[in-house]
């Protein structure tokens, strides 16, 4: 029976709307009371035992994944008598097929490069997991443009896990014409390569306004794939070429990887530099790059392959036998986002098993462990009415607020990992044991949550290729928070959202994302080469160090949305080598690093005057207030000796040294 709207499902999910209907159940757009946000809620009725523990194996590999570009799994629950749900974010905006058939004809190849660089990047996050997870329904109409502008790949309903040493991997079966390669119709084998083929074949029709010709059709000779350029000449040479290989009937004679296909691609600088290929992230597209024109291509058509039906009679029969079989049974699938896709029937072999008609069927071929959604408390801001006193008393037990704990990296088990030491330096934990190493931890506003840094090999002013992790604040439940080509670090959480600077070709830029690591922007400005991010205690402001405008470093505040008055942001520090800052709890003063060595305060808002010095003896490192903003914690190795983690009050009084490891000890974090 459908849910009524402004039905209260768990005590939590307001019912807003019902978005699409299959067999198994609905689509509902629904309010998260507790959050006040919306969600799409999945409903699977129980229809038989399997189809109860796939939809369990769903949420649980869903609930690990973390991308910009694909929707999260946010919540997992069963109704008695009446069946699972599945919360998800809600993508907002138009799929690329509505935007196709509003077009009325091919998209400007900028943009569908842009949205499809993002793409590309999801399925490779996808393909590059521990166990590597096939999508299996690439197209325009699962391909959902939010209205920032930001490309979300949905409708997980026919993924699988992929297992290299199995001939067979449990996971929903069907295919959708045009956009699925011919082993997606029978029982042969799907791979990364299936994905690619789908990839190929949806940039086929963005750029064509045309659906490539049926696979299968290819394969047995009765019709013929249009060349892309033959329909569309103003396409680049290249983009021409990588599609059209994309698309090739044979698995062997497509792209390998993911990679492989965004370098052919993307050879220009402005799109891809390095040895990975890096897609133009913008999230926010402007009117005027909307009306950019696509540079033409060379005007000479590329004649047909004559050669494809004889090049295709071996893979002709390994298929031909299942033709008749998967040609009876038809399921409409469900986008995640909310709308029926209706225009691009999906077949399914006859009969199914469980549901697919619906979201994300991605089936490991060992259950994994459950991992819990990340729920956030909103933590209301400080008083900031009173301008604090900076003068502890010397006796002052130092504890600074909070729950009494720091968090720091440390490389005593080897490689970087994180650590958790009490203020009076004992019971120190260790909290990650990641492989590639960890690093900059940065709390949760509510202490309860911790992200990190990896891969981190050492202790570094940038980590290249490096992405932002979140765990629990006891190291459990670690789950990949934000993910780019290139590298993001320098995180820092508030309740506004998470900041980071983002190093896009090499060049450091300051990006924003909301508390779930979702709606990643960019709110410096391009080539601005500004880094160190960290929030004021309000979350309506933060400071930054920058490098290109006076040609040191130096500190500047900016609003939460990188905008500033006239025309250049307000500088916290002048003549100094400034780097490293962060803002008090109480609201009035920044910490920071002057030339690499001491460690200097100066109110956030006096333009660099009446700076006062802390640290008589260094160097020192990464000053962090103490919740109550009476401390401060830094690393030193000061006197030549080891790096290690300190404390002081925050007149500089009572410097304490909490390690006294052989090992360096660095990056540390006060938690709330």
């Amino acid at each position: 029976m459908p849910l009524e709207l402004g039905t209260l499902l768990y005590n939590r999910y307001r019912i807003v709307e019902e978005l699409g209907r299959g067999g198994m159940g609905a689509v509902y757009r629904g309010h998260d009371e507790s959050l006040g946000v919306e969600v799409a809620i999945k409903e699977n009725h129980f229809v038989s035992p399997e189809a109860e523990r796939q939809f369990f194996r769903e949420a649980t590999l869903l609930a690990s994944l973390r991308h910009l570009n694909l929707p999260r799994v946010t919540d997992h629950f069963v109704i008695p008598e009446e069946g699972q749900y599945l919360v998800m974010d809600y993508v907002p905006g138009d799929d690329a097929r509505q935007l196709l058939e509003r077009q009325g004809g091919p998209l400007p190849e900028a943009d569908v490069l842009r949205w499809m660089g993002e793409i590309l990047d999801a399925v490779n996050y996808l393909h590059t997991r521990p166990q590597s997870i096939i999508h299996r329904d690439i197209k325009p109409g699962n391909i959902k443009i939010t209205p920032e502008g930001q490309a979300v790949l949905v409708d997980f309903g026919l993924a699988k896990v992929h297992d290299a040493l199995k001939s067979t991997t449990i996971g929903a079966k069907a295919f959708t014409p045009g956009f699925s390669p011919p082993e997606q119709y029978g029982r042969g084998r799907t791979d990364v390569r299936t994905d690619i083929y789908s990839l190929g074949a949806t940039i086929y029709n963005l750029l064509t306004n045309i659906v490539p010709a049926d696979s299968l059709g290819r394969a047995m000779g009765q019709q013929r794939l249009v060349p892309i350029l033959e329909l569309n000449p103003s396409i680049s040479l290249n983009v021409a070429d990588a599609v059209e290989r994309a698309i090739a009937i044979k698995p062997g004679d497509r792209f390998a990887t993911v990679q492989e296909l965004l370098k052919a691609l993307a050879p220009e600088p402005e799109i891809a530099t390095g040895d990975v290929a890096t897609p133009l992230v913008d999230y926010a597209p402007t009117t005027e790059r909307a009306k950019t024109s696509v540079q033409p291509g060379p005007t000479l058509l590329k004649p047909a392959a004559p050669t494809e039906r004889k090049r295709n009679f071996r893979f002709i029969t390994i298929i031909i036998g299942v033709v008749f079989v998967v040609t009876f049974g038809a399921w409409g699938l469900l986008t995640i986002a909310g709308v029926l896709d209706g225009s691009e029937p999906t077949i399914t072999p006859v009969p199914p098993t469980y549901p697919v008609e619906d979201v994300i069927a991605l089936v490991p071929s060992e259950s994994p462990t459950e991992v819990p959604s990340v729920v956030l408390t909103n933590t209301p801001p400080p008083d900031y009415t009173q301008t604090p006193e900076i003068s502890p008393t010397a006796d002052a037990t130092p504890r600074g607020g909070g729950q009494g704990q720091i968090a720091f990296v440390s490389e005593r088990a080897g490689l970087p990992q994180i650590f958790l030491i009490y203020v009076e330096g004992s019971n120190v934990i260790q909290l990650t044991t990641m492989p590639d190493g960890a690093c900059q931890p940065a709390w949760s506003p509510n202490g309860e949550y911790l992200l990190f840094v990896s891969p981190c090999r050492k202790k570094a002013d940038h980590y290249p290729n490096a992405a932002i992790h979140i765990m629990n604040s006891d190291g459990n439940n670690v789950q990949s928070l934000i993910t780019l080509l290139g590298g993001v670090f320098d995180a820092d959480w508030s309740d506004t959202g998470i900041i980071f600077t983002y190093l896009e070709n090499n060049k450091p830029g300051i990006w924003i994302t909301d508390q779930q690591g979702r709606g990643a922007q960019q709110i410096s400005r391009s080539n601005a080469y500004d880094r160190q991010p960290n929030w004021s205690p309000g979350g309506d402001k933060l400071v930054l160090m920058n490098t290109s405008r006076t040609g040191s470093p130096t500190i500047y505040w900016v609003f939460d949305d990188g905008s500033f008055s006239g025309s250049n942001p307000k500088q916290v520090t002048r003549d100094q080598q400034a780097s490293s800052p962060d803002w008090s709890p109480t609201g009035n003063l920044i910490a920071y690093v002057v030339d690499d060595t001491h460690i200097w305060v100066v109110k956030w808002d006096a333009v660099g005057y009446g700076a006062i010095k802390l640290t008589t003896k260094g160097p020192n490192a990464d000053p962090n207030w103490s919740p109550d903003g009476q401390w401060i914690t830094y690393e030193s190795w000061r006197d030549a000796a080891n790096h290690d983690i300190y404390i002081m009050t925050a007149n500089g009084g009572i410097q304490t040294r909490l390690t006294d490891n052989a090992a360096w000890d660095y990056q540390p974090a006060w938690r709330p």
